[in-house]
């Protein structure tokens, strides 16, 4: 895979679709509007609209910052959050 980069290019627009579905059907779960996750986030609601359609790419801080908002309802498939596996996992960040 490491040398493989079609695969790796497929795996990562698998993974960003994911997430631009996680995030538009929670925005909708939590009666939110774009503008207003924008103004949580503190990004343009224009910012938002480009993510859900795939636009443009959010950050790892972006990502994160929704983990925080939304807890567990917002998953992003292949990245572990969970404060549980800090004590175990220190030195990995990315679980597949």
């Amino acid at each position: 895979m490491k040398n493989d980069t079609f695969a790796r290019k497929q795996r990562i627009n698998k993974l960003m679709g994911r997430l631009q579905c996680n995030l538009r059907n929670l925005r909708h779960k939590n009666k939110l509007s774009q503008a207003q996750l924008a103004a949580k986030l503190n990004v343009d609601q224009s910012t938002i609209s480009n993510f859900e359609s795939g636009r443009s790419v959010m950050t790892i801080e972006h990502v994160y910052e929704l983990y925080l908002m939304f807890g567990d309802d917002f998953s992003c498939p292949n990245i572990l959050f969970s404060e549980q596996n800090k004590a175990n996992k220190k030195d990995e960040c990315l679980q597949e």
